[in-house]
């Protein structure tokens, strides 16, 4: 596991102070080997008592021997497609970095599972909040039109109630990055309590939400790229549901209803011919 990898894990367990000097680490790790403790301390507005400490928790003597794990790190090698002369190119390289950084994180062990409860549910609830309800609308959509029971929560007070009128053989899909989302979680616990089972799609493995879900599905987590001006948090999310309503359409009865309800509304939009 390299050092970026490491820190990136840990980040969650951090303080506040000890978070500034990890996000320039996973940023911009090549920068961080040619600093000094002292102007990385002075780039991130830390004391160069928190990078001593910070290097220590990520198995570290010092900040010498840091920087030489970090420059053992694995070599990306560069391609005509990581230039930043325009906004385009800076946009594609963040989406690439997420995809790449998504694509590692991501079990097809875990997605043929997700995939598994899904199908058997007897209804499945989308939980999500802020721009993760959004995405829990869309996908919510996705699964109706292949015939699958499907209701997202996006209302704390609703998403709270739901959790307590959960039946066995209900299936929560719980859709929060940071996987700290108060609101979310507690409902999720309620769930549980009435036997639902829970599919948690966050980026930290180590949050309440992750110990709370039957199944965890991994995604990279945005902030750790760095990106100043375009924020799209949810892109590794819809990357991973992606992947699961794809796997959900290889079976043959959910693509025929995929395909019979897209006909009803191409039928109701412009009519028969």
């Amino acid at each position: 596991m390299s050092i970026v990898t490491t820190v990136e894990e840990s980040y969650p367990t951090l303080s506040r102070q000890e978070r500034k000097v990890a996000l320039k680490v996973i940023q911009e790790p090549k920068e961080v080997q040619k600093m000094t403790i002292s102007s990385l301390a002075k780039n991130v507005h830390v004391s160069n008592a928190t990078i001593t400490r910070f290097v220590k928790k990520m198995g570290c003597e010092n900040f010498y021997a840091f920087k030489i794990q970090l420059a053992e790190g694995p070599v990306v090698p560069a391609t005509t497609t990581d230039k930043k002369d325009t906004v385009a190119d800076q946009v594609y390289s963040y989406y690439k970095k997420i995809l790449s950084g998504t694509w590692e994180r991501l079990s097809p062990d875990d997605l043929h599972a997700a995939v598994n409860l899904i199908s058997k549910a007897r209804r499945v609830y989308l939980y999500g909040l802020g721009s993760s309800g959004y995405t829990a609308q869309e996908m919510t959509q996705r699964l109706i039109r292949m015939g699958i029971a499907a209701f997202s929560m996006t209302d704390t007070h609703i998403m709270y109630i739901s959790g307590g009128i959960m039946q066995p053989g209900d299936i929560i899909l719980a859709i929060s990055l940071t996987g700290a989302t108060a609101e979310v979680n507690d409902s999720v616990a309620l769930a549980k309590k009435k036997q639902a089972k829970v599919i948690a799609i966050t980026s930290d493995e180590r949050s309440r939400l992750a110990e709370l879900s039957d199944l965890t599905i991994l995604v990279k987590n945005s902030k750790f790229v760095n990106n100043s001006r375009f924020v799209n948090s949810q892109f590794a999310i819809t990357y991973a549901l992606d992947i699961i309503a794809a796997m959900l359409l290889e079976n043959a009865k959910y693509r025929d209803r995929m395909n019979h309800t897209i006909d009803l509304i191409t039928d109701n939009k412009f009519g028969k011919r």
